[in-house]
């Protein structure tokens, strides 16, 4: 009688323990509202927000740059005054996706921030000095970005990753600016 018991015990906390191994889930750590972004960088109104379609040649540039790391969508939603828009992108890094604010004026990078972090690791992306590096850096012909971008240690999926969302907001600022 005392092995039944030890074995149904057994078996319920093995069950239980793998119920909650696939439950873990990290902290989400938000560092800026989109809403306070987006007035940050437009002197405190917020512009109306527009949509570009995801069609031909834009979306092979797109599909080059994402290269299977993220599924590419049918539209970018932005916020554009004159010759600036923002972009809010998410894109995975390891396991989650990072949520970053792209501000694009002119063809280059005016700012990168990330607005939400969701891994266990390669927070050190949201820091000033790595986001300075991409400030002024603008697309080349081959949509790779025209300045090097040092990486992290521990944090190379992660830096891959913004790396990716900067090309892809100024893939999408260039199309949409050059449709006018």
């Amino acid at each position: 009688m005392k092995l039944a018991s030890k074995i149904i015990m057994f078996l319920v906390i093995s069950i239980a323990s793998a119920n909650a191994q696939g439950t873990y889930k990290p902290a989400e750590r938000v560092y800026n509202k989109t809403s306070d972004y987006v007035k940050s960088f437009f002197d405190g109104e917020t512009p109306k927000k527009e949509t570009v379609w995801v069609i031909g040649d834009l979306r092979d540039n797109i599909n080059q740059v994402i290269n299977g790391a993220d599924s590419t969508p049918v539209r970018y939603r932005y916020w554009r005054k004159d010759n600036r828009t923002l972009w809010v992108l998410d894109s995975v890094a390891r396991t989650m996706p990072i949520t970053a604010g792209v501000v694009v004026e002119d063809g280059k990078i005016l700012d990168i921030s990330v607005l939400t972090y969701r891994e266990t690791r390669g927070h050190e992306v949201q820091n000033r000095v790595h986001r300075a590096q991409y400030y002024g850096a603008s697309i080349t012909g081959k949509n790779t970005l025209d300045k090097p971008i040092n990486g992290i240690s521990g944090s190379t999926l992660s830096v891959n990753s913004m790396k990716r969302m900067a090309r892809i907001a100024l893939l999408l600022h260039n199309d949409v600016i050059k449709d006018e």
